[in-house]
């Protein structure tokens, strides 16, 4: 087994005043040895595009937080609140502010005696209230497992998990059971006290077994849940994924078919960003033989880590498609990179953001149908590489 290492990387722009000049940040954050790779848990480096030709450490957090703990073992962003969150070795949760980049923020978790911090990143959004959960594997079958905490330490009912805010990155199982048009959430062992989500299904998506589905999306507007995984027919295809969109405010439900039966998507208000790709369990012997497009291009650069490394540890194939798809309208966009190791990063102000390996690129969203022509803002084969997000201050 290849030892594992993962690079999460932010990039963020500054817009002072009048001045056009913009002022990206790079938040790098690495998990794995820290002695082995020589490379910091967590550091901000900065980029001025059309001034510098440099990257430049901005903010190094190294050595607040290399004292006892070397790994980071999760980071999810809620742009609701313009949050970042991420666990260091599985015991302590920080947040960062994109109004404050230059600092990091403790979140204080204490769970009871016997109870122990999630090691995923924790910190979830629910009633506006910032909540973590302890969880107790040795517990009883009808004791509860779980039990949870805001950080201001006031215990939190888990019926308040019904309105949970989900942005792609952070998603919620649910179970559902026959002909119930409930979606019950698994955060407590009693079956029987199990809350119920907020939305409840309409008879056609209701099953006729018990089962488990994923809400990828909730917000104000809009929820989204899994439905099926369809695999791909022939090594030169890829596969599909069905989802069902609840529009909140219409209270209508459609049906929307996304390419890729494993594909990764992020909301950004009413767009939905996805990159295409498939998982390795359709057909061991076929995966094995597919090589995501682009790897000549990433084998003339030496990385740690890398995107065909991740690839093979878990699983997955990237035929190198972006996609937007509008939940309002029904518009949808896509384009092809050419480059497996390639993603969205924003969608804001009728802009998407996007990397192509080691290049950052910029485009309009023309009259949200299509895409004008990209910009290059920046590459760079040591920093870009590791980016996975963006945002604007």
């Amino acid at each position: 087994m290849k030892r594992r290492m993962i690079f999460l990387t932010i990039i963020g722009f500054l817009f002072c005043g009048y001045s056009n000049s913009e002022q990206l940040y790079f938040i790098r954050t690495a998990i794995g040895e820290y002695e082995y790779y020589k490379l910091p848990p967590t550091q901000i480096i900065s980029y001025t595009p059309n001034q510098d030709t440099l990257l430049h450490i901005y903010k190094d957090f190294t050595k607040e937080l290399y004292q006892n703990y070397n790994r980071v073992n999760s980071l999810v962003y809620y742009p609701k609140v313009e949050t970042f969150c991420f666990t260091v070795s599985g015991f302590k949760t920080y947040m960062l502010s994109i109004d404050n980049p230059d600092s990091i923020m403790e979140v204080c978790t204490q769970c009871p005696k016997n109870y122990f911090i999630n090691s995923f990143c924790s910190i979830e959004i629910i009633n506006n209230d910032w909540i973590y959960g302890c969880s107790n594997h040795k517990a009883l079958r009808k004791e509860d497992v779980f039990i949870y905490k805001t950080i201001d330490d006031l215990d939190i009912s888990p019926n308040a998990f019904k309105d949970i805010y989900l942005t792609g990155t952070k998603r919620q199982r649910v179970e559902l059971r026959p002909h119930d048009p409930k979606m019950y959430l698994p955060i407590v062992a009693d079956v029987e006290n199990r809350p119920p989500f907020s939305v409840e299904l309409p008879s056609k998506y209701q099953v006729d077994e018990k089962t488990y589905r994923v809400i990828l999306v909730n917000d104000e507007q809009k929820m989204i849940l899994s439905i099926k995984s369809v695999n791909p027919i022939a090594q030169d295809a890829y596969g599909t994924f069905q989802v069902v969109l609840y529009n909140k405010l219409k209270k209508e439900w459609k049906d929307i078919e996304l390419k890729g039966n494993s594909p990764f998507i992020m909301t950004y208000g009413n767009w939905l960003a996805g990159l295409v790709q498939d998982g390795r369990e359709w057909d061991e012997h076929f995966f094995n033989q597919k090589t995501s497009p682009g790897k000549q291009v990433r084998d003339s650069l030496y990385m740690e880590n890398s995107f065909d490394e991740q690839a093979e540890n878990y699983g997955f194939y990237r035929p190198g498609i972006l996609y937007l798809l509008n939940t309002e309208t029904g518009n949808y966009i896509e384009w092809e990179t050419k480059q497996g190791d390639s993603e969205i990063l924003l969608v804001q102000n009728e802009s998407v953001y996007f990397r192509i390996f080691d290049s950052i690129y910029k485009a309009s969203i023309i009259d949200g149908k299509k895409l004008g022509n990209a910009e290059l803002l920046i590459k760079d084969n040591e920093i870009i590489p590791y980016v996975h997000w963006a945002f604007i201050k």
